[in-house]
């Protein structure tokens, strides 16, 4: 979804560009400022800092799985008031778990509900 996001912001700048030359400036300009926000705010999703167990539900790993993963390195995390506190992950670092029949789930910010419908509707027999 981030790079859908990332693409649709590098698409308003090269928009920009394209009425800059047609010198609508003031157009050009709002474009250019609504792709800035979009930028910032897919960086400020990505870099948020998820405990484990948020962790967990976004991914589909388990918490103790994500834990060996950070443990043994494949990971990156950070804790936060020393080597004793619980440990943190960037959302950006996570691995996702794929699942049996395709579908991301449900807590999933790509999950398309219209898609999980229809893939029932085939599975049980109906039509889509």
């Amino acid at each position: 979804m981030e790079n859908a996001l990332r693409d649709l912001a590098q698409e308003w700048k090269e928009e920009a560009n394209r009425l800059r030359s047609l010198e609508a400036n003031g157009q050009a300009a709002a474009l250019e400022q609504a792709a800035k926000e979009l930028e910032a705010a897919v960086e400020r999703q990505e870099s948020a800092l998820l405990t484990i167990r948020e962790a967990a539900k976004e991914s589909g790993y388990s918490e103790e799985h994500l834990r060996r993963l950070a443990r043994d390195g494949a990971l990156p995390f950070e804790r936060n008031g020393g080597s004793k506190s619980k440990i943190k992950v960037r959302r950006a670092n996570l691995p996702t778990k794929p699942c049996r029949d395709g579908l991301q789930k449900p807590g999933r910010v790509d999950y398309d509900p219209y898609e999980d419908a229809r893939s029932i509707a085939k599975v049980i027999g109906g039509a889509a």
